[in-house]
């Protein structure tokens, strides 16, 4: 008579146990899958960065194989590049480990993206500083010790792809690249030599070269040549000037500068105006305006520009310019009828 009720009082006590134990093996699968997404993400950016600075790694190495033919700026350009992709490298290289297998694997990516930003570092000052300072005896040693550095990160990069080659270590779900920022095999003792005296050549482009020029002067209205070769401005009682001043070296030309107008005529004093020049980034120009000066139709005027920099300036022959024109004289008008 009392066997039924036995039985689901075991009921009653067997499925909470059950709710409890799928619920316990539910977390588990969870946090496993949140472990394991972890783990991929982190090595798959870990791998993109790594695709990215071997790019860098063989556009660094086309730039130094020709050192004494690279300008300046594509020299920085190049030089920029490579330090933000180790910049990105470096945000992966500063995150916590997924789990504790990876700890070497972090440890030493972190190790590589130390080596190689301080000796990419060293690469680019010793370099430029042996192009601007042909006198600088310590541009070798220092670029040597910076070679060093970043052979030295390849070799710490080498020991991460053999630790990841471990059954016990994770590994990414692409391939992980081989990467050397300098793939040149040549020894310290005679590649930095060998640099330094590419930098200083007398045909480079890696000195510094501060340059500024007048490269146009134009009027408005406009002046043109005639038949017989004078400078003639249409007849007008007001000249604009506008005077473009470009920078053709390989810095950036400092603000500060001036631009000097003179405008003279044999019939009145001569108009000496002045404006000042904005700084100028190196390929770039811009244009200094002298607006609404009086003359006279049927007059001849002579302008002279000078231009004086606010900083050194490696060709000053450039900075001058003088032109001799005559305005139009008025055409009398008639009315018939």
């Amino acid at each position: 008579m009392f066997d039924a009720p036995r039985r689901r009082r075991r009921r009653r006590i067997i499925w909470p146990v059950l709710v409890t134990i799928v619920a316990v093996i539910v977390a588990i699968v969870a946090t496993a899958g949140n472990d394991t997404r972890a783990t991929i993400s982190y090595l798959e950016d870990m791998r993109c960065r790594s695709v990215e600075l071997t790019r860098a790694g063989s556009t660094l190495s086309d730039l130094v194989g020709d050192l004494s033919r690279v300008d300046r700026s594509e020299f920085q350009s190049v030089v920029m590049g490579v330090e933000e992709a180790l910049t990105a490298a470096s945000e992966v290289a500063a995150q916590d480990s997924p789990e504790e297998a990876l700890l070497g694997v972090s440890t030493l990516f972190r190790l590589a993206v130390e080596s190689w930003r301080e000796g990419i570092s060293g690469v680019s000052g010793a370099i430029l500083r042996a192009a601007d300072d042909p006198g600088d005896a310590a541009a070798v040693d220092d670029l040597a010790s910076a070679v060093v550095l970043v052979r030295a990160g390849d070799t710490i990069y080498d020991a991460l792809i053999d630790e990841l080659s471990r059954d016990e270590v994770p590994s990414p779900v692409g391939e992980m690249p081989d990467v050397r920022l300098l793939p040149v095999d040549a020894p310290v003792t005679v590649l930095a030599p060998a640099w330094v005296s590419a930098a200083r050549s007398e045909s480079g482009g890696l000195a510094l070269r501060p340059s500024v020029r007048i490269e146009q002067v134009a009027t408005s209205p406009e002046w043109v040549t005639s038949a017989d070769g004078a400078v003639v401005v249409p007849a007008t009682d007001i000249l604009d000037v506008a005077v473009v001043v470009g920078n053709a070296g390989n810095t950036e030309a400092e603000a500060g500068g001036t631009v000097e107008l003179t405008l003279a005529t044999a019939e009145a004093e001569p108009v000496v105006l002045s404006r000042p020049v904005p700084e100028i980034a190196a390929g770039a120009s811009t244009s200094v305006i002298f607006t609404e000066l009086a003359v006279v139709p049927g007059l001849s005027y002579q302008v002279q520009v000078i231009l004086t920099p606010a900083g050194p300036d490696a060709f000053a022959e450039d900075n001058r310019h003088s032109t001799g024109f005559v305005v139009n004289a008025a055409t009398e008008t008639t009315t018939g009828g």
